[in-house]
């Protein structure tokens, strides 16, 4: 069944109106306004959001600084602990008691043997003259030593 359409005549002018078609009406600009209250709005949103990315690198942050402040107050804890149990461990009376347990004794008379100026002068002398010849000699015995080894091995 096909109908027909006869357009339909406006009173005013004579012309033809399309039935079912919308009446298009000129709609006037927002103006500058709205893009720039857009404008604003999105660099403001942008904003928030870094301030709050800011705001948890700053914890985390935090955070971290807070742990290693942990560390530093356990690694002077320990520190002091073990400055303790040295100073235990080294205490006099201690140490007697261990000597004790081992067997030992204190000593008894302690007395100091002079030593005649002529042995003295005759070990100096005998010494001296050695670290004199070794210091000044310019060639060492390693020296060959060292050549050998590299050449050997590849390494000095």
């Amino acid at each position: 069944m096909a109908a027909t359409m006869r357009p339909r005549v406006s009173p005013a002018g004579g012309r033809a109106v399309q039935p079912d078609r919308p009446q298009l009406v000129v709609v006037q600009r927002g103006g500058r306004i709205v893009g720039v209250v857009t404008i604003v709005a999105a660099v403001l949103c942008a904003l928030l959001f870094f301030a709050a990315l800011l705001r948890t690198e700053l914890a985390k942050q935090q955070m971290r600084l807070d742990g290693l402040n942990r560390s530093v107050v356990m690694a002077r804890d320990h520190y002091n602990d073990l400055r303790h149990e040295r100073a235990f461990l080294e205490s006099p009376g201690r140490l007697s008691s261990e000597a004790a347990k081992l067997g030992m004794r204190p000593a008894g008379n302690v007395r100091f043997i002079p030593i005649d100026s002529d042995i003295v002068a005759s070990v100096l002398a005998s010494t001296g003259d050695l670290m004199d010849r070794v210091a000044d000699e310019e060639k060492s015995p390693l020296d060959e030593f060292g050549r050998i080894k590299s050449e050997v091995d590849g390494v000095p």
